[in-house]
């Protein structure tokens, strides 16, 4: 768990996407999302996987959290190119064959993190086209 206030090695990309998973979960608990799964990676393809899964009501969200620095080119939700989206949408269809019968309605959100202020300025992007 992340201690607010002490600051976190934003330099080391491994470390600013768990510290953006964590705020993203953060902020989805706040929003009454219930958090199902963290980091779920497909059995058929270990490259296939879903940084969070979680529930609004009666829906199944998919999320995709994009951690960026202060000096990032472009933005969180620009960053995920046809090669990411064609990667996730794989990785959404594996867990719900897995999970057959279970959920009826689903969508697709992403949730930029801007590490550039402190503690992170979050933007939810909620049912994104990803599914055809």
């Amino acid at each position: 768990m992340w201690i607010l206030g002490l600051p976190i090695p934003l330099a080391n990309n491994q470390v600013r996407g768990w510290y953006g998973e964590w705020l993203a979960r953060r902020f989805l608990k706040k929003k009454k999302f219930l958090i199902l799964k963290r980091n779920w990676q497909s059995g058929l393809d270990s490259r296939r996987e879903i940084d969070l899964i979680a529930q609004e009501h009666e829906c199944l969200v998919f999320v995709e959290v994009r951690a960026r620095s202060k000096n990032a080119l472009n933005k969180g939700y620009d960053s995920i190119n046809k090669k990411k989206r064609k990667t996730l949408l794989s990785a959404c269809r594996d867990f719900l064959r897995e999970h057959s019968n279970e959920f009826t309605n689903y969508r697709f959100d992403v949730i930029e993190v801007d590490l550039g202020t402190t503690g992170g300025t979050l933007l939810h992007h909620e049912n994104v086209s990803l599914f055809p």
